[in-house]
């Protein structure tokens, strides 16, 4: 850093204390840019689908107020939190694969760092988070462009949306949650803490079970087995992700329903399609080497190939009986490249008015 420390005797100046930072906090701007930057793409490589990951450098007026607390002897030693990430994960079960590719990608300060749910025990509820102290590790200090950071400590808090929310109020809400309350009033604040706490575990739980039946679907192909599963969201896509891998893995299917999957659902049973056994007895054997063949520009996705597979079986009976042309209007050029090694294409556009172009489902 350019700027020279302050000087520390009994106690530091504060005037050159905030002096020193309000001069260097541009480095400690870029410092949070480039470990934004780090903890996107190691994730990004991994499994984990997070809600959100932001930054944030103190503002000079908040590092004036924080070293006016007494325990503050070398504020530029003591403040670690100049830098500051923020992971937001959907449940709880998110946390421990993230912590351990933050604890993989930095050097961990773990004699700073903590974890709010254990430091407040087994008798309270509030605050929850898990709260990292970091520095880049050496490998990457060799970088040019990383060698301005050697030595600075930044923070990484990692949490789930619901203790995220329960942070947001308590901090926005700080002047009113502290202090004596009544005691009706504090009684229901621990009420909404302990609830908001059962809630993400509840979440948590529920995604388990949701993976589960993910799990059981991809490693199921028996018939008698695929006739129990009836066909949701979950069932769905787990199935057609199976069926379809190597496409998707080829970036030739992407694997959504683009939102529509309840639409999409409605129509199977429109069509009789109520089971994973009735979809695949009618998905064509050769569907995945002709829809490699057909594939230009654009991959198609689970909603598309879905649709084709019902049009193939019965064009009729798909537009009469579960087609909404408000919905879509258009087969894509790809489509209809498909579609013609299986049906009469023109006599379906003739009779039922749908279009060929580039926008469709």
């Amino acid at each position: 850093m350019s700027n020279p420390k302050p000087k520390i005797e009994d106690k530091f100046n504060k005037e050159e204390a905030v002096q020193w930072y309000a001069n260097n906090r541009g480095l400690y701007k870029k410092l949070s840019v480039k470990i934004h930057n780090i903890i996107s793409e190691v994730i990004e490589e991994s499994p984990i689908i997070v809600h959100a990951i932001t930054n944030r450098t103190k503002e000079v007026e908040s590092f004036k107020n924080k070293i006016d607390d007494p325990k503050y002897i070398d504020p530029i030693k003591q403040i670690t939190d100049l830098s500051g990430l923020r992971i937001i994960v959907y449940v709880e079960d998110d946390l421990k694969p993230i912590c351990e590719i933050l604890e993989n990608t930095f050097h961990i300060d773990a004699s700073n760092s903590l974890d709010k749910s254990e430091e407040l025990g087994t008798d309270k509820v509030g605050y929850r988070s898990i709260h990292y102290i970091a520095y880049i590790k050496e490998e990457r200090l060799d970088l040019p462009e990383y060698k301005k950071f050697k030595d600075l400590k930044f923070e990484i808090q990692v949490r789930t949306i619901l203790q995220h929310a329960w942070a947001e109020i308590e901090h926005d809400k700080n002047y009113k949650f502290n202090g004596v309350l009544p005691p009706e009033i504090k009684r229901r604040f621990k009420i909404l803490a302990g609830s908001l706490e059962l809630m993400d575990r509840e979440f948590n739980s529920i995604s388990k079970e949701i993976d589960i039946i993910s799990q059981k679907v991809s490693l199921t192909d028996k018939k008698d087995d695929l006739k129990k599963v009836e066909i949701n969201s979950t069932t769905l896509k787990s199935f057609l992700n199976t069926q379809l891998k190597e496409l998707i893995k080829n970036g030739m299917v992407e694997a959504s329903f683009n939102g529509k999957d309840a639409e999409l659902i409605k129509e199977l049973h429109q069509f009789g399609i109520k089971t994973l056994n009735d979809l695949q007895e009618i998905i064509p054997k050769d569907l995945k080497q002709n829809i490699a063949a057909s594939y230009e520009s654009r991959g198609y996705t689970l909603l598309g190939i879905t649709r084709h597979i019902m049009i193939i079986k019965n064009a009729d009976l798909y537009f009469t009986k579960c087609w909404n042309k408000k919905s879509w209007a258009r087969f894509r050029y790809e489509s209809a490249i498909l579609l013609r090694k299986y049906i009469d294409l023109d006599r379906i556009i003739s009779k039922y008015g749908v279009g060929i172009g580039p926008i469709a489902y």
